[in-house]
C-alpha cells in the first residue's frame, strides 16, 4: 500500500492548506475523529505515526465542501486530479470521500 501513503503525503498538505484558507475550523481530536480515523485505516490508508490530525483535517475540509454545495464526485476528481498520478486509484478517493462524509456531514 506505498501509494497509499503518498495520499498522506500529498494530499494531507494541500487539504490542512485549503482548509486554513478556506476558515474551516480545525476540531480537537473526539470520537468523530476517532471514528474516521478508524474508517481511513479499514479502507487501507496509512500515514505516518504523528499524522492523524492532518488526515482528520482532510476529512473536516471534505465535509465543508460538500457543506459548500460540492458533489462527492467533484470533491473526489479534484482529489485524484493530484493523487491519480502517484498511483491513487479514484475508487481509493471516492472512499475517502464517503469515509468523511459518513462521519463528519451526517445530520
Amino acid at each position: 500500500m506505498s501509494s497509499r501513503r503518498w495520499l498522506a503525503r500529498l494530499t494531507v498538505p494541500v487539504m490542512v492548506s485549503a482548509g486554513l484558507i478556506s476558515g474551516t475550523a480545525i476540531a480537537l481530536a473526539d470520537t468523530a475523529d476517532d471514528t474516521y480515523i478508524a474508517k481511513m485505516h479499514n479502507l487501507g490508508f496509512t500515514w505516518p505515526a504523528g499524522d492523524d490530525s492532518d488526515i482528520v483535517s482532510m476529512g473536516h475540509q471534505i465535509c465543508a465542501d460538500r457543506n459548500a454545495g460540492k458533489t462527492p464526485d467533484t470533491i473526489a476528481s479534484d482529489i485524484h486530479s493530484t493523487l491519480g498520478p502517484k498511483g491513487i486509484t479514484f475508487a481509493d478517493v471516492t472512499s475517502m470521500v464517503s469515509a468523511a462524509e459518513s462521519t463528519y456531514c451526517a445530520d
